[in-house]
């Protein structure tokens, strides 16, 4: 079946073939340029009042239900995208798209860069100021007085690019804070990745309506070459998570069967083990 819609990537018209349905929304490709997104998309308002909410962060079936909770584990992750960045500007000014509680930019500032954030959510905002006062803003890239006419060396977005409408414009506005030769890094889901495929319809990055695209290395290099940066890099991204969590994460995505498999989790001394996993998601390096 097609749509006779617009791609958020190429914007071919009528080039979306449904994949599947899940909560309310069609799973599409774009035969044309091959990016997978949700159909109808969202518009910018209702994605807007979703961030925007108290319980974003906090409440039940948010994607950061367990946000606070987990914060070593973000913090354990974050540093490795961290030295990631490092390999290709050891120092310097850094901006985070999307910076939540701010734990990405704490391990920034640990590690020497001059580290700044933006987000919609007024709770996340909140919350990052009273540990960092003066380095996080609430609202979007083009609205916020602070970082206008600034220089960028890097500009972070995790889990970010999927949530957008319009990316080539928000790719376009970043570019314009960059400094000459400075890098935005993305950390997106990646559809083509093993646990993808592995999970199906199950895939836990099937987020909607705020996962309005789903894209591969193919596919987010295609929409950085269009906006005028040059990849560098594609890696596999991983995350750091407590053992039960994954636990559940698992036992979710193998049921029914998972009801044999004894909860060794439980064990004293594993309640508290961390672990690193691959996410499913990659980080994308390009250079202005």
């Amino acid at each position: 079946m097609r749509d006779e819609a617009v791609c958020i990537l190429c914007a071919a018209r009528g080039s979306l073939r449904r994949r599947f349905d899940k909560d309310g929304y069609g799973i599409a490709e774009c035969l044309t340029c091959g990016l997978v997104q949700l159909q109808p998309t969202p518009t910018p308002e209702t994605l807007r009042a979703l961030y925007e909410t108290d319980s974003y962060f906090d409440g039940v079936g948010s994607g950061y239900s367990e946000y606070e909770s987990q914060e070593e584990e973000y913090l354990a992750t974050f540093r490795e995208d961290v030295r990631r960045i490092a390999e290709f500007v050891p120092s310097g000014k850094v901006l985070e798209v999307g910076c939540g509680y701010g734990y990405f930019l704490q391990c920034a500032l640990e590690a020497g860069y001059d580290a700044y954030g933006i987000d919609l959510s007024p709770t996340a905002i909140k919350w990052a100021s009273e540990r960092l006062p003066d380095r996080v803003f609430c609202g979007l890239l083009e609205e916020v007085p602070q970082i206008q006419k600034q220089q960028y060396d890097v500009i972070f977005g995790s889990h970010l690019i999927e949530h957008l409408t319009e990316p080539a414009a928000f790719l376009e506005s970043a570019a314009r804070l960059l400094r000459p030769g400075g890098v935005i890094v993305l950390v997106t889901p990646n559809i083509r990745s093993l646990l993808s495929r592995a999970s199906g319809r199950r895939w836990v990055s099937y987020k909607i309506p705020e996962h309005v695209s789903y894209y591969d290395p193919r596919t987010i290099t295609d929409l950085l070459d269009r906006t005028g940066f040059s990849v560098r890099a594609v890696d596999s991204a991983y995350q750091y998570y407590a053992l039960p969590f994954v636990a559940k994460r698992v036992r979710e995505l193998l049921h029914p069967v998972s009801r044999l498999v004894p909860p060794i989790e439980r064990l004293s001394g594993l309640r508290t083990r961390h672990i690193r996993v691959t996410s499913g998601s990659m980080r994308v390096v390009a250079v202005r």
